[in-house]
């Protein structure tokens, strides 16, 4: 069990922590319209911090000229539109691409940001570094649950990674962390998930009833179930090449956070896991182009790597 190394001082406080900030770095900081005002505060805070920063409304497009100057994104959005993927990885491997650092937010609001998000910090690197240990060198994983997960996915040869820790160069995460994860071959998802907790971009909180995707070969040969389902079904066909293909695999592990139907905090819950379809650009080894990357939660994974079980904490 890690022993909690906390901090506080609020949201501004906890994201220029976990992001890493040095002093003298030039610092991005983008967000959407509704979160205009935090976008100023957080900029200031930076400033405050010992950073250079500049702040840049999101109006859909990437704000790249930017981003070529920039040591570290800070990116907020309230309201992030699932056809916009393609534009937020390209803002963030803009940053990356030069050995940058990008901290994503989404689906974040004011109510978020000042109550939840401004707790004092677990570090979780310890209970990251275990899981890594175990997966290391994986070339198949076997995941299923309560609710009829039974999906084979193969991994070999590609790194896993974690959100836990300070960013290092070149990396990205979301805030808060707490969760191990990796982009599988994209011919490489045989089976069924069930996702009975939360997926993005269909109905609001958890899901109505549990959606059931069936993978052939990587690609999404079935998407069934209630409204949500539905919607994720016109969502995967509207996105058009690449969105039916697996994506990732990721593990939470964050014993603070209970799931709710929000995917940025449901991801990083202990008890959880995700496998998302769309893009993976973002993610080492990943090779699948989309303007989508939907996450797909479910609760209660038994996991088992080249059929040893993964010990979960």
């Amino acid at each position: 069990m890690d022993r909690p190394r906390l901090v506080s001082g609020g949201w501004t406080h906890n994201l220029i922590e976990a992001s890493g900030l040095r002093n003298g770095e030039q610092v991005l900081v983008v967000v959407d319209e509704p979160l205009a005002e935090q976008g100023a505060e957080l900029t200031a805070a930076v400033v405050d911090a010992g950073g250079n920063a500049r702040l840049e409304l999101w109006r859909g497009t990437a704000p790249v000229e930017a981003a070529r100057r920039a040591d570290l994104l800070l990116y907020l959005q309230q309201e992030p539109q699932p056809d916009e993927a393609d534009e937020r990885m390209a803002l963030t491997g803009t940053v990356r691409g030069r050995g940058g650092r990008a901290l994503f937010l989404g689906f974040v609001d004011r109510a978020l940001l000042e109550g939840e998000l401004s707790e004092p910090v677990a570090d979780f690197s310890g209970t990251a570094h275990a899981l890594l240990a175990q997966l290391e060198g994986a070339r198949e994983v076997r995941v299923t649950s309560p609710a009829g997960t039974e999906l084979t996915l193969r991994v070999e040869g590609r790194p896993w990674t974690t959100d836990a820790g300070v960013l290092s160069a070149g990396g990205i995460a979301n805030f808060p962390s707490g969760e191990v994860f990796v982009a599988p071959h994209r011919d490489g998802a045989d089976g069924v998930l069930v996702a009975d907790l939360t997926v993005p971009y269909t109905v609001d909180g958890r899901v109505d009833e549990p959606i059931r995707l069936t993978f052939e070969r990587g690609r999404v040969s079935a998407i069934e179930g209630g409204r949500a389902a539905g919607l994720l079904r016109r969502l995967v066909a509207a996105a058009g090449a690449g969105a039916d293909v697996i994506a990732e695999l990721g593990i939470g592990f964050n014993p603070s956070i209970t799931p709710r139907g929000h995917v940025m905090l449901d991801e990083k819950a202990a008890g959880t896991a995700h496998v998302a379809i769309g893009r993976n650009t973002a993610f080492a080894g990943g090779d699948n182009e989309s303007s989508i990357h939907v996450d797909c939660i479910f609760g209660g994974p038994v996991v088992q790597v080249d059929g040893r079980p993964l010990r979960l904490p």
